[in-house]
């Protein structure tokens, strides 16, 4: 049977697009779900739009159903309209076994319609909306009780979600509330990105000509990580070069600090020709970025698997299709030729400012020398870890966010797994940074077992790894990278599937075993280092995902990706 759809609604109001269908389809969908892509294509320009559909089963096929507004004059970013009169759409979708399927007959919109209205705000509006902020402040304790009964549950509210609860709840509420009706808001985080901006926006006026290289960062610095590897090779040349990377968030900077820095990274920020990220920087998406600047994003994920950036649009509170988040990139290296639409959806870029030339973290994998060096090392610092069989169990969190996460410790029970193991088995556990709660195990086995949470680079650990032991963390992409076995304790997989929405049917293309009790997870953790024979089955499904989603990984992505950024950098100014 081929895929068909039906249109029940599809029209446009005030640059709006109102689109409601069923169908019916009969590929392999990742975890019974079905994400449908709106494809947008102006000249040179693609945007990757993401929809969810609600799926019925039926006789072996899957029956789905969507209803979606999309604003059509958010689709692009900052959309400058040429000759072409017409925007290409077409719905496709990505099955389970990463292809992608067509699933309507292409169309055409007026180019028109996705160009931004301007917004002309005259002297009287302006101080309207002041004035309108201050009788919403004067009555801030009506909107404090409404943000009350909000975390009770008593009333809804689009401006929390429902996890937060408490006074963070009610304020963020009474902040939402206010700021939805009068475009002002009480968010210390707002208030000192805007004055980031304007240190920008005055610095650009100043500086007449951008050159060099910024690395930007709130986040400390990873030894060996893509932003590490990249600005060391960079030095290494003649190219100007500045660094910017303060670890406090901008919300906790205190003002006379955020005064010094605003104005020093928004003096350096308007200076440069490229400016070099490796995660989301919030102050610089406020930002209209000059011309001549390029920005940089070295993502700091290998491959795609759990959904990130905009692919979770108009699911998470405040994250709606008019945000600027992510948009204005204009180079993001990935891992792989496959994984360029989905980094394409997810930052709301154009296909081509998305390069498969690799991540700059992965040569290591491919670098004996390093590894020797790394093991000799280890086995130095833990003599207890030499000519050892050595598991590593690095599963991720549950819950969201810093304050929330937790691992369900009750169900991992270390001494079940250790008394079906060998003597000559030691334990490496290696938590999620956010996971605070430790393991817990009987003296008879503490000698075998080492809690490496918050200590080690968990890259460095996998080099002296025979098993690795996780769930649904991404360090799966680098252990495949070295071919070390995997066991997927996946208790909670159903659970967790609702929580945490991923690109690909897991029990599909993760490349090992899978278990769902301790039992079985004590079992295949000593028959697979037992294991005398090759798994052909277990090692052709490595070898498809490592082609896959680590297809441009060779051990020259740092090369790759610099001379990248050396060539945006050598561009003239207009």
């Amino acid at each position: 049977m081929q895929d068909w759809i039906i249109y029940d609604k599809k029209e446009i109001k005030d640059r709006q697009l109102f689109l409601q269908f069923h169908g019916e389809t009969d590929s392999l969908t990742a975890n019974g779900k079905l994400r449908i892509i709106a494809l947008f294509t102006y000249a040179d320009q693609k945007r990757y739009f993401p929809m969810d559909a609600v799926c019925h089963g039926r006789d072996g096929h899957m029956a789905f159903e969507v209803e979606r507004t999309i604003t059509l004059s958010d689709v692009f970013f900052e959309f400058q309209k040429q000759e072409e009169e017409q925007v290409s759409f077409i719905l496709i979708y990505c099955d389970a076994n990463g292809k992608w399927q067509t699933l309507s007959k292409e169309e055409f919109f007026l180019a028109d319609l996705f160009v931004k209205k301007q917004k002309k705000t005259g002297f009287w509006k302006r101080n309207f909306k002041k004035l309108q902020y201050v009788c919403y402040t004067l009555l801030l304790p009506i909107w404090i009780i409404d943000g009350f009964l909000a975390v009770k549950g008593i009333k809804k509210s689009r401006y929390i979600d429902e996890e937060i609860k408490g006074k963070k709840g009610i304020f963020y509420h009474a902040h939402g509330l206010v700021k939805a009706h009068t475009g002002y808001g009480y968010s210390i985080r707002e208030i000192k990105t805007s004055y980031f901006k304007k240190c920008y926006e005055k610095q650009c006026r100043k500086v007449k000509k951008t050159q060099g290289i910024l690395f930007l960062s709130e986040r400390s610095l990873e030894k060996g990580g893509n932003l590490d590897r990249v600005r060391k090779a960079i030095e290494q040349t003649s190219v100007r070069t500045e660094s910017f990377i303060d670890t406090r968030p901008i919300r906790k900077l205190p003002f006379d600090a955020i005064k010094r820095a605003a104005f020093l990274a928004a003096f350096l920020a308007a200076e440069a020709k490229v400016i070099v990220l490796e995660d989301f920087y919030p102050q610089l998406h406020v930002l209209t970025i000059r011309k001549d600047t390029k920005v940089v994003q070295l993502w700091h994920a290998c491959g795609a698997f759990k959904m990130f950036g905009l692919s979770e649009v108009d699911k998470i509170p405040h994250l709606t299709q008019d945000t600027r988040n992510h948009r204005n990139y204009s180079l993001v290296p990935v891992s792989s030729r496959q994984m360029v639409p989905f980094y394409s959806e997810a930052f709301g870029i154009t296909p081509q400012k998305v390069y498969p030339v690799g991540v700059p973290r992965t040569d290591v994998f491919f670098n004996k020398a390093y590894q020797q060096k790394v093991t000799e090392e280890l086995y130095e610092k833990y003599p207890a870890l030499q000519n050892k069989k050595v598991i590593l169990f690095a599963p991720t969190f549950r819950g969201s966010g810093k304050t929330r996460a937790f691992y369900p410790k009750d169900r991992f029970v270390i001494d079940r797994l250790m008394e079906s193991l060998t003597s000559d088995t030691v334990l490496l556990v290696k938590q999620h940074p956010f996971v605070r709660q430790q393991l817990e195990c009987s003296e008879k086995y503490r000698s075998r077992v080492f809690d490496f949470t918050g200590k080690e680079n968990i890259n460095d650990l996998l080099f002296i790894t025979s098993l690795l032991i996780t769930d649904y963390s991404s360090s799966i992409f680098e252990a495949a990278l070295l071919k070390i076995p995997m066991l997927f304790y996946v208790f909670d997989l159903k659970e967790y599937e609702k929580q945490r929405d991923i690109y690909f049917d897991f029990s599909t293309f993760v490349p090992g075993k899978q278990v769902q009790t301790m039992d079985e997870l004590a079992d295949q953790a000593q028959w697979i280092l037992e294991q005398k024979e090759k798994d052909d089955h277990t090692d052709q499904k490595l070898q498809a995902f490592c082609s896959y989603f680590l297809g441009a990984l060779d051990g020259n992505s740092t090369k790759r990706t610099v001379d990248l950024i050396l060539d945006l950098e050598k561009m003239p100014n207009s």
